[in-house]
């Protein structure tokens, strides 16, 4: 059940505040195939493209703080409300983390802390990212919608199909593309 006065709480991008990363999928699927459109992924700097190991100061970072209660190859869960069930109040879901140093069950992290390290791991992936979407009650939360997905001030739209979107912040706009190029740049203040 979804309140009609529920809010998003303040969610920062998912990696350092002092980095630019590329947006590489706009809103889609939250896990599988279809709607809802829940997601968004985001990839390190690279001069390479494909599955290649991020840098070692490229890691993903916890987007509010939470306590993790679910870390393995389907994904990383950050309770926001600690209460260690995945299935109540807010939780982001993160997916194509690393094994190596992704962060254990139990963890209690602060938001910008290391959560993992973007990867291929974990389920379809054509090149290192970090996938993330937001649950509430267990309910996955469609990305453009009357709670709008914003991270770091940028709030999330809808393309004309999945993977595809912006995100705008101000007069600024950051149009999702796997091709990491200058358009695709974004960090916690303005591109």
């Amino acid at each position: 059940m979804i309140p009609g006065s529920l809010r998003q709480p303040e969610l920062s991008l998912p990696f350092p505040s002092d980095q630019t990363w590329s947006f590489t999928g706009g809103p889609h699927t939250g896990w599988g195939t279809g709607e809802p459109f829940a997601a968004l992924d985001f990839a390190p700097p690279s001069e390479n493209s494909g599955c290649v190991p991020a840098k070692k100061e490229n890691y993903a970072t916890a987007i509010a703080d939470g306590l993790v209660v679910r870390s393995g190859a389907d994904g990383v869960a950050l309770d926001l409300d600690r209460d260690g069930n995945e299935r109540t109040g807010w939780v982001i879901f993160y997916l194509h983390l690393a094994t190596l140093q992704r962060a254990p069950l139990g963890a209690d992290l602060k938001a910008g802390d290391k959560i993992g390290y973007p990867s291929c791991e974990g389920g379809r992936s054509t090149g290192t990212h970090v996938h993330i979407a937001r649950k509430y009650n267990g309910e996955w939360i469609v990305a453009d919608s009357v709670i709008p997905f914003t991270l770091s001030g940028w709030m999330v739209h809808n393309g004309s199909s999945a993977y595809l979107g912006t995100m705008t912040k101000g007069g600024s706009i950051v149009i999702a593309c796997e091709c990491g190029d200058a358009f695709t740049s974004i960090s916690a203040g303005f591109p």
